[in-house]
């Protein structure tokens, strides 16, 4: 078609019009209007908009909007106007601040619903993962929580074998204090002779139940030594496992904080695919 009869601007725009789909990375169609209809038209295989040069905009044609506007429009074009769907992106080209024609660039609207749906789907696995890891933060911390409160149980426990080896000791003190008595009353019914028979039999009960109270006294601190150990291997465990949550926890925090900053970037590009 033979624009030399058009405005500087357009003439310019038509002959640097071939090279604008070089500046774009995917495919696109580029049409270039004058005030009436399309003066240039320069379609892609995948957009082949059915634009007829020098007859009048179809019905629905984002140039008529830009011309009688003078601003830039991005809308999506549905296929009754050139045969296809597309989003249009379309400025204006002025001439001394008059408008005399339009630029407009067609992308696939496939290509961009593709990715619209796609990071709307990111979006919501994001979401999915970033849930997951709260109720799984939730248990480490409720876990950490209730293994300190056994950890603080063991070390009553241990405070509490530790007063019964105080009481034990003081068993002990009183069955060789008893055994020393019965032993001393032993002697002074040998020296009584026949008078002190009575008070014999009253010395052996007495060494009796001392020794009967120190082996009891004996078993009793074995078990407590038994339980002690115990107690102490548990705390040791159980120490462990709380410093093992806690660095899970702190863990999780990370994983959780990078997972809502990646959630973020997603939810500026859904922002500006929503806009495309």
């Amino acid at each position: 078609m033979d624009i030399s009869n058009e405005s500087a601007v357009l003439q310019a725009v038509v002959k640097v019009a071939p090279y604008i789909p070089m500046f774009i990375d995917e495919p696109v169609s580029v049409a270039i209007t004058n005030k009436t209809g399309f003066v240039y038209n320069q379609p892609c295989k995948e957009i082949p908009l059915a634009c007829e040069l020098g007859k009048p905009f179809p019905e629905g044609s984002t140039p008529v909007m830009v011309i009688e506007s003078g601003n830039r429009i991005v809308r999506e074009v549905p296929a009754k106007v050139y045969g296809v769907p597309f989003m249009s992106y379309a400025i204006p080209l002025k001439e001394g601040g008059v408008v005399e024609g339009c630029l407009m660039i067609a992308k696939s609207i496939e290509t961009i619903k593709s990715v619209k749906d796609a990071i709307i789907a990111l979006s919501e696995q994001i979401g999915q993962v970033m849930n997951a890891v709260n109720e799984i933060t939730d248990g480490v911390t409720l876990a950490s929580e209730n293994n300190q409160m056994i950890f603080g149980r063991m070390k009553s426990l241990l405070e509490e074998t530790k007063r019964m080896n105080e009481i034990l000791a003081v068993i002990n003190k009183f069955s060789n204090s008893t055994k020393i008595l019965g032993l001393n009353a032993s002697i002074e019914a040998a020296r009584a002779g026949a008078a002190g028979r009575g008070f014999s039999v009253v010395a052996k009960e007495i060494e009796r139940l001392s020794g009967n109270t120190t082996e009891s006294a004996q078993k009793i601190g074995d078990m407590v030594g038994g339980i002690e150990t115990q107690v102490n291997e548990i705390s040791e465990k159980s120490k462990d496992t709380t410093d093992a949550f806690s660095q899970q926890a702190a863990s999780l925090e990370e994983i959780a904080a990078t997972i809502e900053n990646l959630n973020e970037n997603v939810k500026v590009i859904e922002s500006y695919i929503k806009r495309l």
